[in-house]
């Protein structure tokens, strides 16, 4: 792949990052809940995040060589609920289709992690669709491990 730059995003890049709803969506594999109803969260979840970021967030941008995007992550303090510590949570991350595999959503998450480090946090926390395999073994390889699990049940 080409090289890679990260940047900060701007509003110009809103488009290019609510277009990735749809990848976001794809990795639910959710039995009980429809295809519309994860989309639906979906957009919704990133218009909230990223249209009023909470104080202190950051959302970085990967392109290539010739500015074409490739992915982007969105990064937020949020508190700790062991420690009582503001830490840093990633509620977004996502690379476009012709970037997965090639180091856009690694370079991100190194961009994200030195951005946590020089706020000061002692950790940085995510979720993961737990239907996400690849997803989950990714995280495991950049040495994330797993502290909850939410489990539901379709009770209709």
């Amino acid at each position: 792949m080409s090289m890679l730059s990260i940047r900060p995003a701007t509003a110009e890049d809103l488009p290019f990052i609510h277009g990735l709803a749809p990848r976001l969506a794809g990795a639910a594999d959710l039995s009980w809940r429809s295809a519309e109803e994860v989309m639906r969260f979906q957009r919704s979840f990133m218009h909230e995040t990223l249209e009023a970021p909470k104080p202190g967030a950051v959302t970085f941008i990967a392109e290539d060589e010739a500015g074409e995007r490739l992915g982007f992550v969105h990064a937020e303090p949020m508190l700790d609920i062991f420690t009582d510590q503001i830490a840093a949570y990633i509620p977004l991350l996502a690379v476009t289709e012709a970037a997965q595999g090639q180091g856009t959503a690694k370079a991100l998450m190194t961009a994200v992690e030195e951005w946590a480090r020089r706020q000061g946090y002692s950790s940085l926390s995510l979720d993961v669709f737990a239907s996400n395999a690849r997803g989950r073994a990714f995280y495991a390889r950049l040495g994330y491990g797993e502290e909850t699990l939410r489990l539901v049940k379709d009770i209709r």
